[in-house]
């Protein structure tokens, strides 16, 4: 597909070589900064296959099928690749299935060779659960605890730039991807669509990457200019920094990645977007200088904390503004929440 060669531009990704699992420091893993690790994965047993040719990775994934089904999306050929919404945002512009891994990849050659050829794309989709002999082949991780790891594949795609709260470490394992990356402060430059439906479930930017209407998005110019960009071979890997919106697009007729998500924070903290959602029911709505009087609020409770604004009260009495919050008061307090959200 031709839009898959769009590019725009943007500064390049850094760029590291010989760093593999068994030698990569923690501190790399959880940059705060995107880093391409060139020839990360080069010697897993896909890669390798990959570098022969797509059949050859191909079979190489049906080696490995237990005849799990994936979701897997249907995009007309006219849509030039780009999951996403149908005209009015009411719904999206594919079609979606539960598939078997022979007839996906079926269809992914099918369509290389027709010239009306949609899209074909299976997104996140855990190994452990669909792949788990590809898992069994695939380096972990140091120093990370149970990291979620998923398989995406399909032909040329665009995948609207989103962000997600886990760190990740994405592998291209076939093919070619394209990462245009933002810093979490573009926010407001992206156009970003509704929270609570999207095409994959994380919010997305609204701005066509590959032909940008900047008559309605004026301001996408300045998310350009903080953008960077990362282009993969099979066997080069991404440090994703939490948070970073990024758009992604498979460059080549049959693309796989494969993606490490984790959290350096307790599993227990729960969501921030939970927070935020019950933020906008509760106090967006209230007038400016409510809001405002919230504002301080959250600043001294949450984002500006000080163990220092709280050295008043003694530790016994403390509860919820110690921290880290003890698990005694973080139950106690969930169950208060929930008893008070059933009103």
């Amino acid at each position: 597909m031709s839009q898959s060669n769009d590019k725009p531009l943007c500064s390049e990704v850094k760029q590291i070589s010989g760093v593999t699992a068994e030698n990569i420091p923690v501190a790399l893993l959880n940059s705060k900064e995107p880093i391409v690790l060139k020839g990360y994965c080069a010697h897993w047993p896909l890669v390798k296959a990959a570098k022969q040719s797509d059949t050859h990775a191909a079979q190489h994934l049906l080696q490995c099928d237990q005849g799990a089904r994936f979701h897997t999306h249907y995009l007309p050929k006219n849509e030039q690749g780009r999951i996403f919404y149908n005209q009015d945002m009411t719904g999206f512009n594919f079609q979606s299935s539960q598939q078997t891994l022979p007839k996906i990849l079926n269809d992914i050659q099918d369509n290389a060779q027709s010239q009306n050829g949609q899209c074909v794309y299976v997104s996140a989709t855990s190994l452990a659960q669909c792949l788990p002999k590809l898992l069994a082949q695939i380096d972990i991780l140091p120093d990370v605890d149970m990291p979620l790891v998923n398989i995406w594949l399909g032909n040329a795609s665009r995948i609207a730039a989103h962000y997600d709260v886990a760190q990740n470490l994405a592998c291209c394992a076939v093919g070619k991807r394209r990462f245009t990356l933002f810093p979490p402060e573009q926010l407001s430059n992206l156009y970003v669509g509704p929270l609570d439906k999207a095409p994959g479930g994380q919010e997305i930017s609204t701005v066509d990457f590959a032909n940008p209407d900047l008559s309605q998005h004026p301001k996408f110019s300045q998310a350009l200019a903080s953008a960077q960009t990362a282009e993969l071979e099979a066997g080069d890997a991404l440090i994703l920094p939490s948070m970073w919106w990024h758009y992604v697009q498979g460059l080549s007729g049959f693309n796989v990645l494969v993606t490490h998500w984790w959290r350096d924070t307790p599993a227990q903290m729960g969501r921030p977007m939970n927070a935020l959602l019950l933020a906008m029911m509760s106090v967006r709505d209230l007038p400016k200088h409510q809001r405002d009087a919230w504002k301080n609020l959250f600043d001294h409770y949450v984002f500006e904390y000080q163990p220092e604004h709280f050295s008043h009260i003694p530790a016994t009495a403390k509860s919820i503004l110690a921290s880290p919050m003890g698990e005694t008061s973080r139950r106690q307090l969930l169950a208060d929440l929930q008893n008070k959200l059933r009103r």
